[in-house]
């Protein structure tokens, strides 16, 4: 007979093992995984995250968000009074930009909804996001983190940017829910052109390496050296933070630096307006190119971040987006590969319309 210590550690023994097929992208076993460990006592909320996660990689957003209301009416009152299901009709908001740049990106594309609905939207965010925030549409009111103002403190909802999906009960079928959501101001696109100068060829934008809290999205820039090399196309740095400058790597003397990318992210987001092609792993840069619908391809690690799904080579968030998908884990080099005979299939297609 198993003593409770012992069921206790099959359960977790069983949550583990869905979490790894999970990680292998073994999706179908993955759930039954996380079912089985369920039923044998796992962690209830882990195992209901696990199967969100898993729908969410397949397209399932509708059992995800089934997922999020079992846990939601398991958990106890939250008591920073954060979003817990109620109606939002007719109620001063608030959208708490807490995750990363890219988060907020993907999700401003709510703003538009949220105005419809609530009777006033303020959005707080990362202060190196407020001046980029204001050009999203249907944003009417911004504010950074830990303002002392009137708009900080009077609402009546608060909710964290990433549940938006969840509060509208997003589907597949409805994305992408904006296009083009994004629109910067004239002056500064004009000073990104002034910059990067006339167009003498195709010119794509690079960023080899995403935050380091997870190095596994980042490449080596010496495995881009030869994408670098490729005839025909014009490539610049839009890498930003620590990687941006990297000593004695010859990798870099092939691009060219937009010093613009230094200033913030507003700047950033102007230069990729004026590129033909952004290139890109799974960081800022992709939302920013897809929130502006200007072509981006994704070269993306194998445990690929669920808003990418799996097995797709496009996304219904980002219509502009292609996704390059490592086919085991830390193959940058056939990611690279199929980048570069991408490129090449590009400028022949150029070619041979221009002919």
């Amino acid at each position: 007979m198993k003593t409770a210590g012992t069921v206790e550690t099959d359960a977790r023994a069983q949550l583990h093992e869905a979490e790894e097929l999970l990680s292998r992208r073994a999706l179908g076993e993955a759930l039954v995984g996380f079912n089985r460990a369920e039923a044998a006592g796992a962690d209830r909320d882990r195992c209901s995250g696990g199967r969100w996660t898993t729908y969410m990689l397949l397209g399932k957003f509708e059992r995800a968000w089934q997922e999020s209301d079992t846990i939601r009416l398991r958990g106890a009152p939250d008591p920073n009074r954060f979003w817990t299901g109620e109606e939002i009709s007719d109620r001063r908001v608030i959208v708490r930009c807490l995750h990363g740049f890219g988060d907020s990106v993907q999700f401003l594309r709510y703003a538009g909804h949220l105005n419809a609905l609530a009777s006033r939207v303020v959005w707080e965010v990362a202060p190196a996001m407020l001046e980029i925030t204001r050009c999203f549409r249907g944003v009417s009111e911004a504010l950074p983190w830990a303002c002392d103002c009137e708009a900080s403190r009077d609402w009546d909802i608060q909710i964290e940017v990433m549940e938006l999906p969840y509060l509208f009960r997003t589907t597949q079928a409805e994305l992408p829910i904006a296009a083009q959501y994004l629109r910067l101001p004239e002056a500064a696109m004009h000073a990104a052109a002034a910059e990067i100068g006339p167009r003498r060829a195709p010119r794509a934008g690079v960023v080899w390496a995403a935050g380091s809290w997870n190095p596994h999205r980042s490449i080596p820039v010496g495995e881009l050296a030869s994408l670098f090399q490729h005839s025909g196309w014009e490539f610049w740095n839009l890498q930003g933070g620590e990687y941006r400058t990297l000593r004695h790597e010859r990798s870099l003397a092939a691009l060219r630096d937009a010093k613009a990318c230094n200033h913030g992210i507003l700047p950033l987001a102007a230069v990729i307006s004026q590129l033909d092609l952004v290139i890109t792993v799974d960081t800022l840069a992709a939302h920013l190119a897809g929130a502006m619908d200007v072509p981006a391809w994704l070269m993306l690690q194998y445990a690929g971040d669920w808003r990418w799904m799996a097995d797709r080579s496009d996304s219904p968030w980002y219509p502009s987006l292609r996704i390059f998908r490592q086919k085991s884990a830390g193959d940058w080099r056939g990611v690279v590969e199929a980048v570069k005979n991408a490129l090449e299939e590009q400028r022949s297609q150029t070619e041979g319309r221009a002919a």
